[in-house]
């Protein structure tokens, strides 16, 4: 069998990028398999995916203005797209999985008219809201509901993907719908989480077929070890509470992350990975602030260090940052969010009320120090999330959709 695999980045970047080249590298042990990885942005240097790259800066830029000024985002890199519609009749892939094809660089427009004239099976893994709204890829911050019914006046329009000037959600979720719903029976969609099958469920697109493949991660790399963080900061006496994420948003719950520094009592130490430059210096001095950083066994270490892992997002799927801290042994504490209920149980972590900063204070405190029972607990839990059982899944739907 023949896949290719289409999303804005590849490898780099985490969250989808590190999920399209798992389900690659899964697919192609298998005798006979091969595949392609088309992506947008950005890769990393891994020279044993098989990729393509889908435009360039100037197509990127261009696609990009298109987007502020007009609301036309996945509209744009037209010759990018048409060029990889070429590229694609000469592959004559068997089955196409597509990620994220948001992100400046396809045009949904175009691609959509090959894989219906193609008549090529389709899995689309979701990865957020985008698919089957006028513009926004989430709206529980915005509390609109407006994308179950018909997406206008957008009250996100300055939100990701931003338009400073025209508001098109109208004719974007028309031309969506039409399009997306335009393959039938070939299209068949996952979602990381039951959370987000619910809401596929309620969109113009719940007439797909729709499957349930959770986020799997590597447990031979995630899993408990020894590091010297702690007592390179000098809080080797302290309970470490950590927070991750790959860019620090409202949407990831940032400010109140720095209330829970500014609240957890002094034997306590709050470090927060994954700032920008420019937000360290919006870190309280008390609180530990670290750049983002693609080493991933530094991460390891510091996520088995800590005492707990902490996700403040008000808006999320199903992240990856929960599997990899239960995995390296630590406990969570989590916003009730997107799938995050999914992720954990009572032996492993606590579920808290969005927007309660005082009461994941609370849940994190009542956690207290990390120890050896709430460890393996941890572990226990995260081997449900397996990336090859989780992957395996994939395989068994494009077996199952090309017979």
């Amino acid at each position: 069998m023949k896949l290719v695999l289409i999303n804005a980045e590849s490898g780099k970047g985490g969250g989808p990028a590190t999920i399209c080249d798992d389900i690659y590298a899964n697919f192609c042990e298998l005798d006979g398999n091969e595949a392609l990885v088309c992506y947008g942005r950005q890769c990393n240097d891994n020279a044993s995916v098989n990729r393509y790259k889908i435009g360039g800066k100037l197509s990127l830029g261009c696609h990009l203005a298109m987007t502020r000024l007009f609301d036309a985002h996945g509209l744009g890199s037209v010759i990018a797209t048409k060029k990889l519609v070429s590229k694609l009749k000469e592959y004559k892939p068997d089955v196409v999985n597509l990620h994220n094809i948001h992100g400046y660089y396809i045009n949904y427009k175009i691609l959509f008219k090959y894989l219906k004239e193609a008549n090529v099976p389709v899995v689309w893994t979701f990865h957020d809201c985008w698919p089957f709204t006028g513009h926004c890829a989430y709206f529980d911050l915005a509390g609109c509901k407006k994308w179950q019914t018909h997406c206008e006046e957008c009250p996100q329009k300055s939100s990701y993907p931003k338009s400073l000037w025209l508001d098109a959600s109208s004719k974007n979720f028309d031309k969506k719908r039409i399009l997306f719903t335009s393959l039938g029976k070939n299209l068949t969609i996952v979602t990381p989480s039951e959370w987000l099958a619910n809401l596929v469920k309620k969109s113009f697109l719940k007439d797909c077929n729709i499957s349930v493949i959770n986020n799997g991660i590597d447990l031979n790399i995630f899993r408990p070890c020894k590091g010297n963080f702690k007592k390179e900061h000098g809080i080797e006496d302290k309970r470490m509470v950590l927070a991750l994420a790959s860019e620090w948003t409202a949407r990831k719950g940032f400010d109140d992350i720095k209330y829970l520094g500014q609240h957890l009592p002094d034997y306590y130490k709050l470090v927060i990975v994954g700032l920008a430059e420019e937000q360290l210096s919006e870190v309280p001095d008390n609180i530990i602030g670290i750049t983002r950083t693609d080493n991933v066994q530094q991460l390891v270490e510091i996520y088995s260090e800590a005492d707990v892992f902490v996700n403040a997002s008000v808006e999320d799927n199903f992240p990856t940052v929960i599997l990899e801290a239960l995995a390296c042994g630590t406990p969570v504490v989590t916003y009730d969010t997107g799938g995050c209920k999914e992720e954990i149980n009572a032996d492993c972590g606590m579920l808290v009320e969005k927007y309660a900063k005082e009461k994941l204070t609370g849940a994190i405190l009542m956690l207290g120090a990390k120890d050896e029972v709430r460890e393996q607990a941890c572990v226990k839990k995260a081997e449900d999330f397996e990336k090859k059982k989780m992957y395996d899944l994939y395989n068994e739907i494009f077996f199952k959709i090309c017979n």
